[in-house]
């Protein structure tokens, strides 16, 4: 009897220890994360997010896609100060070709520093004026990408619809999923170099 116990001691710890592995994305130049989103009519919709520069001086994100015969892209700017300590997002659609250099208090696809350390320490922080809460990640919405976990946290608007799933990662803190709420519902499905 003790070396059955000590077997499933044994398995129930391995398991766990397997189940805790969770992937944290090394987040460099040239890398494209790859979202999936649904268009007005439902139909799926892929937006690859290339980081063209991530230095002291900017973070610029790049999104590329084929229309029929044509390629539309844009460009987002994040300031440094807007990545340390920004408060708001910039959801704005992006004309074709168009760079937009946001505010220093607005980030894109991903949170500021500061509000990062916030939700993790405090469990509550605001963000767009929103109070969001830091929770566990349901049972089934974790962000499986190449058949491995990302390390992410889950935060969810108190008393509203905004839910976000966040890169557990300080150096560029990104939006992986996002659900409800006034910005566009997003998954990350793919990354690559």
């Amino acid at each position: 009897m003790k070396t059955v116990s000590i077997a499933l001691l044994m398995l129930f710890v391995v398991s766990s220890v397997t189940a805790q592995k969770k992937t944290n994305l090394n987040i460099k130049p040239n890398l494209v994360l790859t979202y999936s989103a649904k268009d007005p009519k439902g139909n799926e919709v892929l937006l690859p997010l290339e980081i063209k520069e991530l230095n002291d001086k900017k973070i610029v994100l790049e999104y590329s896609m084929i229309n029929g015969d044509k390629k539309i892209s844009g460009e987002w700017v994040i300031s440094p100060k807007g990545l340390e300590s920004g408060k708001y997002f910039n959801w704005q659609a992006l004309n074709p070709s168009e760079v937009r250099i946001l505010p220093k208090d607005q980030t894109i696809f991903c949170v500021s520093k500061k509000f990062l350390d916030e939700i993790k320490s405090k469990k509550t922080a605001k963000y767009d004026d929103k109070t969001f809460e830091l929770k566990e990640i349901p049972k089934g919405k974790e962000i499986i990408v190449d058949g491995k976990e990302i390390d992410a946290i889950y935060i969810a608007e108190k008393g509203g619809d905004s839910k976000y799933w966040i890169l557990n990662n300080r150096d560029l803190p990104f939006i992986v999923n996002s659900a409800g709420g006034d910005g566009p519902s997003f998954k990350l499905t793919k990354v690559s170099k």
